[in-house]
């Protein structure tokens, strides 16, 4: 058994303990036993560094890991990475532009972009990987997957053809959103909601145009093709079914047709909408209604790819941009006298998360995943997989059904379903899965995932691949399966799927988690996961968002560096709540390393006073157990089971919060300082390894490294990360079941904290000894005989006493005194013993003193009469309520001082 050095230093260790992790294999499910938990780690982008999202992921997850396999398990955490389609290739575009490369498509072309788009990938990939390990997470790296590795192309292209074959994966002609500057495709789950001033412009087409309108955005009004009221506004139900021509800009003819919607809420706005089809998702849906209704609108396009004005918008608005077709419009209608309120309000706008700038949404032929077209064989919609899947379960199987952690986000996303338009698939980026389209002069598609060797149609060897990519998402929600070699039927595919739990970000909720039970649901006839954990967002101590503009950023790798891994995940744990953000500041870090010091301190403690080993062959003997080795029996056996409930409720921050109150109070402050003045020490030598081997037990999923070297250093035959978590079973044999056992410890400590109470409240210096009475006369518990048993223990533990004396009968108290009660027992202290002490009076006085400054200055401040002329009047009312309170002190300072006067 070697002796831990006097201070535990994590820059020195945590290499050396991962390293020994790795080596060991131990996260390698092969090597268990058990029933099979898997997690499919959520892949971090490609594009960049870990950061305090992933620290907080990595040490949610791992906790959750190392329990399970500590309970037995056959675990599973699958590590890897996503290319990030758009996300990288913005990135390296953004470098290359500043490079001098303006024009990074056009300049290099495909494969020289690609190739540059791949080296910055692999490097990203390699410096994140060494970062999540640098977390601490227990992966089994020899099944690493990557989004864009040749295992999961094969899946991808599985899973389209599949698709394509059934139906549901179309080329169709569809309103969507389009990012200018990126020149590519967005799904509406990616785009970015900013709030921005904006005018709301209430006009009619023409002076005899009977139904007002109102937008944001005049210049799409050039390519208006009816007005939507609700079917039952009397206002309007005469015009419904009415065209009207109308000359907007005096040269562009629109025939404006009136429709009846259910959609239309009546008491918005003027109660009619300008239908723009072609620019609006919400009113592309009602042309398709209408047209399949038999009652077709037109479609027409007034703004282009480029965010250019069209031919269409008419030749006086042809090729200006938005603001200047806007602006130029609003002019017409002001001079026409069209133009009945213009007014201020505030907008959000949808923008690219990626490009960052304002979508727009324009008709464009794309692929597409028709979610409500019914599958084959199923009777059933993609939509209605996803809605069974978290209320009946995936067929009907309650077995099959994925619940939600907190239950308000299944909510969230039923709603989400109900409004699920069809997932446009396609981008117009070179970095991701390329569409396995390929095109023949003579009109054929084929799918294929490399270039075919012929048409099956005209014999032809001439092909164009589509030139599109697919959706990132597409591949993402393929990761709890394609992960473990599906399309193969592998060992790992039939032991782990569905993977047991996932956790991720609610901003991801639709993103992701969506997507992998759409894709798992179809595709393989599972559900993905059986349990979901959504989390909050961290912010830092002010309640803003962390970021590099705002300038709060915070590296979790400096704070590695810093204050150690363990230190990070215990204080990223801290506070956090399912679904709720939480902050994260340095000062909690700092609390964190201080618990990591004084498990170490306890551990060594321990280490010099008993032999540690890490199996229970020595038994302990129930006759030789003292009430407080019998308490701390108890609230160990508590604990375990109190944390191991919160743990499989996924009660992070409660495990922590009964864990360290254990540890530092119960354990170190009370148990070790009192085993300090106990005879029975060769007993004392046989629990406390004891406790202290399930104490590194249950804190090692939350901080592994510390526990595992303490572990470590005292020669142990086994990983404490593959050792069984504790169980409470093994201490029932030496719980007390007569509660007046424990109750006399907890007695004995109430009296020790009441004695330690007093003096502080009296400002007793820590050298000034003093003499108690204890009036136990009406205590069923603490009898003479049961205190003068533990008379050495109340002495020794930092009471500073040097006599107790027990009251019997009535007497007279001295004239000042300190009393509390307890359990029946009345501890009293006589102040009268303290009139020598001139070092407390002396303290006092100055106390006094200070006090009288302070309050002489509020009185002076609240006497000032520009002050309280300008003042607000909360600010007064707090300024003469610390007045108050000041004077209220500083009296009871008076009172002290004449009470211990000579």
């Amino acid at each position: 058994m070697k002796e831990l050095p006097k201070n535990y230093s994590p820059q020195d260790t945590e290499d050396q303990i991962y390293a020994l992790w790795e080596k060991s294999d131990c996260f390698n499910p092969d090597h268990i036993d058990g029933e099979p938990f898997s997690v499919m780690m959520p892949p971090p982008n490609v594009t960049g560094v870990l950061h305090l999202g992933h620290a907080l992921e990595n040490s949610i997850m791992d906790t959750m890991v190392r329990y399970e396999r500590m309970n037995g398990k056959k675990t599973l955490l699958l590590p890897g990475t996503d290319h990030a389609a758009i996300a990288t290739q913005a990135k390296v575009e953004k470098i290359l532009i500043s490079q001098g490369i303006l024009h990074p498509r056009e300049e290099l072309g495909r494969e020289k972009l690609l190739h540059e788009i791949k080296a910055f990938a692999e490097d990203s990939k390699k410096t994140i990987l060494s970062q999540i390990k640098k977390m601490g997470t227990s992966c089994d790296w020899s099944r690493l997957a990557y989004t864009f590795d040749d295992a999961r192309n094969i899946a991808v292209f599985t899973v389209f053809k599949k698709m394509f074959d059934d139906g549901l994966i179309y080329r169709g002609h569809r309103v969507v959103n389009w990012s200018i500057k990126g020149q590519s495709t967005c799904s509406d789950e990616e785009l970015e909601y900013i709030e921005r001033p904006a005018k709301l412009y209430t006009f009619t087409y023409a002076k005899d145009f009977p139904i007002p309108i109102a937008t944001t955005r005049p210049e799409t009004k050039l390519g208006d093709t009816a007005v939507a009221v609700h079917p039952n506004d009397t206002r309007y139900q005469k015009y419904i079914g009415q065209t009207f021509t109308v000359n907007v800009g005096a040269k562009n003819p629109l025939k404006i047709k009136v429709i009846a919607d259910d959609s239309v809420d009546p008491s918005f706005g003027t109660g009619a909408l300008g239908v723009t089809p072609a620019h609006s998702a919400i009113d592309y849906d009602m042309y398709t209604r209408q047209r399949a209704q038999g009652n077709p609108i037109e479609l027409i396009q007034v703004i282009d790819q480029n965010g250019a004005m069209t031919e269409l918008s008419g030749p006086e608005y042809t090729g200006l941009s938005v603001e200047q077709a806007r602006e130029k419009f609003v002019s017409w209608l002001r001079e026409s006298t069209l133009l009945l309120k213009e007014e201020a309000i505030m907008q959000n706008v949808g923008t690219s998360d990626r490009f960052g700038d304002i979508v727009e949404a324009i008709p464009m032929t794309q692929w597409f995943i028709d979610v409500n077209k019914t599958i084959p064989g199923k009777n059933k919609s993609l939509k209605d997989l996803m809605r069974e899947a978290v209320t009946i379960g995936h067929n009907a199987d309650p077995n099959q059904k994925i619940t939600i952690c907190p239950k308000k986000f299944e909510k969230i996303y039923l709603n989400w379903i109900e409004n699920l338009r069809d997932w446009c698939v396609s981008r117009q980026i070179w970095w991701g899965h390329r569409i396995p389209v390929w095109y023949c002069s003579c009109g054929e598609m084929l799918i294929s995932q490399t270039q075919p060797a012929h048409c099956t149609s005209c014999t032809s060897t001439t092909f164009i691949q589509d030139a599109d990519t697919l959706d990132t998402w597409f591949s993402s929600g393929l990761w709890t399966f394609s992960t473990l070699g599906w399309p193969e039927e592998t060992p790992d595919f039939k032991t782990f799927h569905p993977s047991n739990w996932m956790q991720m970000g609610h901003e991801i909720l639709f993103f992701w988690m969506a997507r992998m039970i759409l894709m798992s649901t179809y595709v393989i006839d599972q559900i993905p996961f059986k349990d979901v954990y959504i989390h909050g967002m961290l912010r830092d101590e002010n309640g803003k968002k962390f970021s590099k503009s705002a300038g709060n950023n915070i590296d979790p790798i400096d704070i590695i560096e810093k204050f150690g891994t363990d230190a990070l995940r215990l204080s990223l744990l801290s506070g956090i709540a399912p679904g709720n953000d939480s902050k994260f500041y340095e000062e909690k870090v700092i609390g964190a390393r201080n618990f990591v010091s004084k498990l170490w301190n306890i551990s060594r403690f321990i280490m010099s006073k008993s032999k540690l080993t890490t199996t229970q062959d020595q038994k302990i003997k129930r006759d030789d157990l003292t009430v407080f080795d019998k308490m701390i029996i108890q609230k160990m056996h508590h604990v375990i089971i109190s944390v191991r409930k919160d743990l499989d409720n996924y009660r992070f921050s409660q495990a922590i919060e009964k864990l360290h109150h254990f540890t530092w109070n119960d354990f170190a402050d009370w148990y070790i300082e009192i085993s300090k003045f106990e005879s029975n020490t060769a007993t004392k030598q046989i629990i406390l390894p004891i406790l202290l081997k399930d104490l590194l037990a249950l804190w090692h999923p939350f901080i592994p490294f510390v526990t595992e070297e303490i572990w470590q250093q005292y020669s142990a035959d086994k990983l404490l990360a593959i050792s069984p978590y504790p169980n409470a079973q093994f201490y029932i044999p030496y719980i007390d079941t007569h509660t007046d056992i424990t109750s006399t410890a907890d007695m004995i400590m109430e009296i020790i904290s009441t004695i330690r109470t007093i003096r502080q409240e009296q400002n007793i210096t820590p050298d000034t000894k003093i003499s108690i009475m204890i009036d136990n006369r009406k205590s069923l518990l603490g009898t003479t005989e049961v205190l003068s048993a533990y008379e050495h223990i109340i002495k020794n533990l930092r009471t500073g006493i040097t006599k107790i004396e027990f009251i019997t009968a009535d007497i007279a108290m001295p004239s000042t005194i300190a009393k509390t009660t307890t359990h029946g027992v009345t501890v009293i202290l006589s102040l009268n013993t303290l009139i020598k002490d001139t070092r407390a009076r002396e303290k006092k006085e100055k106390e006094l003193l200070k006090m009288q400054k302070y309050i002489s200055a509020l009185e002076n401040k609240l006497s000032n009469e520009s002050f309280v002329t300008h003042a607000p009047k909360d600010i007064i009312a707090g300024e003469e309520t610390k007045l108050k309170t000041a004077k209220k002190q500083a009296q009871d300072i008076v009172t002290y001082l004449d009470n211990i006067k000579t």
